[in-house]
């Protein structure tokens, strides 16, 4: 357990709790380096700070409904392709137990994102445990496996 210090700091209008009660008008925003864990700066504004003031050309905001991917196959090869160029994919992916084979990349590095569960890598390099919240940068050329689990639902 981390035993945080705590610098409580207010200047101009503002909450006395984080999340209730703050001035009219205005939009919360809560800042920390821990997601909903540790210390965090609860900051206000006028204006709602995500708010789009507006888009030229073919670069737009998405939103993907990925619960949509219902089949996933054993194989990383197997991932839905959310978008992509010349130079970069970007996929969805979701294992539940062992592979049952290697995979290798020859073309380039692989950066997986970990969303939910727990489980290990092994490559060339050898064992690596994972979770959720990490990422995990594998370079071009080595074979490896995966096994995952998910939490239960």
């Amino acid at each position: 357990m981390r035993n945080w210090i705590s610098f409580p700091r207010l200047e101009g209008e503002a909450s006395r709790q984080a999340h209730a009660d703050f001035p009219e008008g205005a939009y919360e925003r809560e800042m920390g380096k821990e997601g909903f864990f540790g210390p965090a700066a609860h900051l206000y504004h006028r204006h709602a700070p995500t708010d789009w003031v507006g888009f030229e050309g073919p670069l737009k905001p998405r939103a993907f409904d990925t619960n949509r991917f219902a089949d996933y196959g054993p194989s990383p090869w197997d991932a839905k392709k959310l978008l992509s160029n010349a130079h970069v994919a970007v996929r969805f992916w979701s294992l539940d137990g062992a592979m049952d084979h290697l995979v290798r990349n020859g073309d380039g590095d692989e950066l997986l994102f970990i969303h939910e569960g727990s489980g290990d890598l092994y490559c060339d390099f050898g064992h690596m445990p994972y979770r959720d919240g990490d990422y995990v940068v594998l370079p071009r050329g080595p074979c490896g496996g995966w096994t995952h689990s998910l939490p239960p639902a």
